[in-house]
């Protein structure tokens, strides 16, 4: 199954294969491969929510929004601190939930009906620089490519060739899919919990509604965004057992976090999707990998016809792109309000902008278009 590719995308999750499509759209002559570690349709540990930014970068691909999978348009938001709640409304969907798994096989469907090459079942082991290619080591042999595009997450192992550790922040997660009676669901609502901050958390518990086709359910967590990474640690099991004592065992993943200051390329190699960076204040991963999919075509289509490989206007393209915008702004509001969030005084001033700003928004949202 090995061979040779003028670009390899390691991941084929919504970053991986975003940036395969957006890049067979613009230029088809480039030849990519997509590996993949699993088969589709694979479990993936994701709160699955879509924003609507995420549903833009979801239309880029010319795909229908929503896809024809179970889901959940969330209408109203609660974002409550302690007794006190903002509410979010949007006569559509604030955000939208997806089972992960239905939506990455969906698009991988869509991806290969395209004319995208997918390797399922290939297992990456390591990389090696070899004049201007790349040697890819896998489970399935070697494959030779100019460009390879770190599309395998926060856990994997190509962006450690890439990122500035100085600059580089985990997230911590934990979370658990329980069975409910329908009523989240029905509803069409969210909860973000913020008062546990008071308690050393820089994050919230989180309630979903999840419907995957079969049966309704809650997906529940808790996000720790550690942006102050000297700060003492929330005790997360601790936190998920009283917020959530009904829920089934939790389980945890870490979520690599974007930094306006990270590195994004090298020669010959950059990272989309979580391995670049999830957006750092609520932990949003799905809407930003497909817009790095289509940023990091771009770049890459220009390598290719300037035949200059060094990817040097990646790490600008990125941050001067929409999702660079969105990023930046959340990157500097959870690096600020999660350093303030423990203390009374500035959380409450924190909370009354909150209340202004779901104000306005959902007098936007519910004006006449």
């Amino acid at each position: 199954m090995s061979g040779s590719a003028d670009v390899l995308i390691i991941g084929g999750g919504p970053a991986g294969l975003s940036t395969a499509m957006h890049l067979h759209a613009l230029t088809p002559a480039i030849k990519a491969i997509v590996l993949e570690k699993a088969h589709h349709p694979r479990p993936k540990l994701c709160g699955g929510g879509v924003s609507i930014f995420g549903a833009a970068a979801w239309r880029a691909l010319g795909l229908p929004w929503p896809p024809p999978v179970p889901h959940v348009p969330v209408g109203t938001v609660r974002f409550s601190y302690h007794h006190d709640i903002v509410t979010l409304r949007h006569p559509e969907a604030v955000f939208t939930v997806f089972p992960r798994v239905a939506l990455d096989a969906y698009l991988a469907h869509q991806a290969r009906q395209r004319g995208v090459t997918l390797h399922e079942g290939v297992t990456v082991h390591r990389l090696r620089r070899r004049s201007n290619d790349w040697d890819v080591l896998t489970s399935a042999g070697t494959y030779h490519a100019r460009i390879v595009v770190a599309a395998d997450g926060s856990r994997g192992t190509t962006r450690n060739l890439v990122v500035d550790r100085k600059h580089s922040a985990t997230a911590r997660l934990l979370e658990s899919i329980t069975p409910s009676n329908g009523q989240w669901v029905q509803a069409r609502q969210a909860v973000f919990d913020f008062s546990a901050v008071s308690e050393g958390l820089q994050g919230y518990t989180w309630t979903f509604p999840l419907d995957d086709g079969a049966r309704p359910a809650c997906n529940q967590g808790v996000y720790d965004a550690r942006i102050a990474r000297q700060a003492p640690k929330a005790r997360l099991p601790t936190l998920m057992q009283s917020t959530f004592p009904h829920s089934r065992p939790p389980q945890g993943h870490p979520i690599h976090l974007f930094s306006p200051f990270q590195r994004f390329a090298r020669p010959g190699i950059l990272l989309v999707g979580d391995a670049a960076g999830a957006d750092p204040l609520f932990g949003e991963g799905i809407g930003p990998a497909l817009a790095y999919g289509q940023i990091a075509a771009q770049t890459i289509a220009v390598a290719f016809r300037r035949h200059d490989f060094r990817l040097r206007d990646y790490r600008r393209r990125v941050l001067t792109s929409p999702l660079g915008r969105y990023l930046t702004l959340r990157w500097a509001v959870a690096w600020l309000g999660y350093r303030l969030a423990p203390h009374r005084v500035p959380m409450a001033v924190i909370w009354r902008i909150a209340h202004t700003l779901a104000f306005f928004a959902n007098i936007s949202s519910a004006s006449p278009r």
